[in-house]
C-alpha cells in the first residue's frame, strides 16, 4: 500500500497542465504554456539557487557589504584608526596643559607643584639611564667636589636690582669655558658655554618645564619656570629628557649638550636667565 501511494504521488507530480491566455472579446488563444507540477518545482528551485548566489556575489564584491553589521571597508578601518590616534593625542595634550596650569598656579601661590610620571617621562628616564656620558674616574670626583661647593656657596657677583636672585642658590647647568658673554646692547641675552661632547645639562633650580621644542634657529630648546618670577632657558641641545608640564628639581638632568640649530657654530650651551620678564647676566649668580 505504501509503495502504491508513492507511485500515485509521483504520478500526480507528472500530470500535465496547460496555461492558456485568451482574448476576452474574441476568445482567440494568445499564449499557451504546458507544464507539470514537477517541472514547476524544479524551475522555482533552480531560480532560488541562482537568486541566492547572486545575493552572495552582490554582498561579497560590491560596496553594499558596508551596510552589513560587523563588516566595513579597509579604508574605513584606516580612518577609524587615525581618528582614534588623534583622540588619544589630544587627550594626552589636554592633560599636559591642565598639569602645566596647575603647576604654574601652585608656584605662584607658594605650594609644591604636582608631579605625574607620564609615558614620555618614563621613556626619557630610560633613555637617560642608557646614555653613557663617558666620564673618567678623576673627572667624576672633581665634578662631585665642585658641585658640592656650588650648593653651599654662590658667586660674589651680585646684581643689587634683583634682591630675590641674591638669596637664591643656583645649581650650575654645566661646567665649561665661556666663549660668549651676556651683552644686552648686542641683544645677546645669555651666556655661551663650551663643554665636552655628551655633557649633561642640569636644572639650576626647582621648577616646572614650560618650553620643550625644536626650532630651525636654536635647535632643541627647553625652558623651566621657577619661583619668584625666575625663568631659565637652555638652547642648542642634542636631546631633551623632560617634557612640558613636568616638575624638575635642582641638579636634575634636562638635556645633553649639542650643536643643533642654524645659529650654533659648535657644541655648546646657550643659557639665559630671566627675572620678572627681564634678562639678567647669568655669570652674576652662577659659577660655570
Amino acid at each position: 500500500m505504501k509503495r502504491k501511494n508513492d507511485i500515485t504521488f509521483l504520478s500526480s507530480l507528472k500530470h500535465k497542465f496547460r496555461l492558456i491566455v485568451m482574448n476576452d472579446s474574441t476568445l482567440k488563444e494568445r499564449l499557451s504554456i504546458r507544464f507539470s507540477t514537477l517541472e514547476m518545482l524544479s524551475l522555482f528551485s533552480f531560480g532560488g539557487v541562482l537568486l541566492f548566489v547572486f545575493f552572495l556575489l552582490l554582498v561579497g564584491y560590491t560596496p553594499m557589504n558596508e551596510f552589513i553589521p560587523g563588516k566595513a571597508s579597509g579604508h574605513l578601518h584606516k580612518e577609524l584608526i587615525a581618528i582614534t590616534l588623534k583622540t588619544d593625542s589630544l587627550e594626552k595634550k589636554l592633560l599636559e596643559n591642565e598639569l602645566y596650569l596647575e603647576n604654574i598656579s601652585a608656584i605662584v601661590n607658594g605650594k609644591d607643584p604636582i608631579t605625574i610620571q607620564t609615558e614620555s617621562a618614563v621613556a626619557n628616564n630610560t633613555l637617560e639611564a642608557e646614555l653613557s656620558f663617558k666620564k673618567s674616574k678623576e673627572d667624576s670626583l672633581l665634578r662631585i667636589a665642585v658641585e658640592a661647593e656650588d650648593k653651599i656657596s654662590i658667586t660674589s657677583k651680585k646684581d643689587k636690582k634683583n634682591l630675590d636672585l641674591e638669596n637664591t642658590l643656583f645649581f650650575s647647568p654645566i661646567k665649561g669655558v665661556i666663549t660668549n658673554e651676556f651683552d644686552m646692547k648686542k641683544e645677546h641675552f645669555g651666556t655661551d658655554i663650551v663643554a665636552k661632547e655628551d655633557e649633561p645639562i642640569k636644572c639650576i633650580f626647582d621648577g616646572v618645564v614650560v618650553i620643550g621644542h625644536w626650532t630651525s634657529e636654536t635647535g632643541y630648546v627647553i625652558g623651566v619656570q621657577h619661583a619668584n618670577g625666575v625663568f631659565s632657558l637652555y638652547k642648542h641641545n642634542s636631546i631633551l629628557f623632560k617634557s612640558v608640564g613636568e616638575y624638575v628639581k635642582s641638579g636634575e638632568v634636562l638635556a645633553v649638550i649639542g650643536n643643533s640649530g642654524e645659529l650654533s657654530s659648535g657644541p655648546h650651551l646657550h643659557f639665559e636667565l630671566w627675572h620678572k620678564g627681564i634678562a639678567v647676566n647669568p655669570e652674576n649668580y652662577i659659577s660655570f
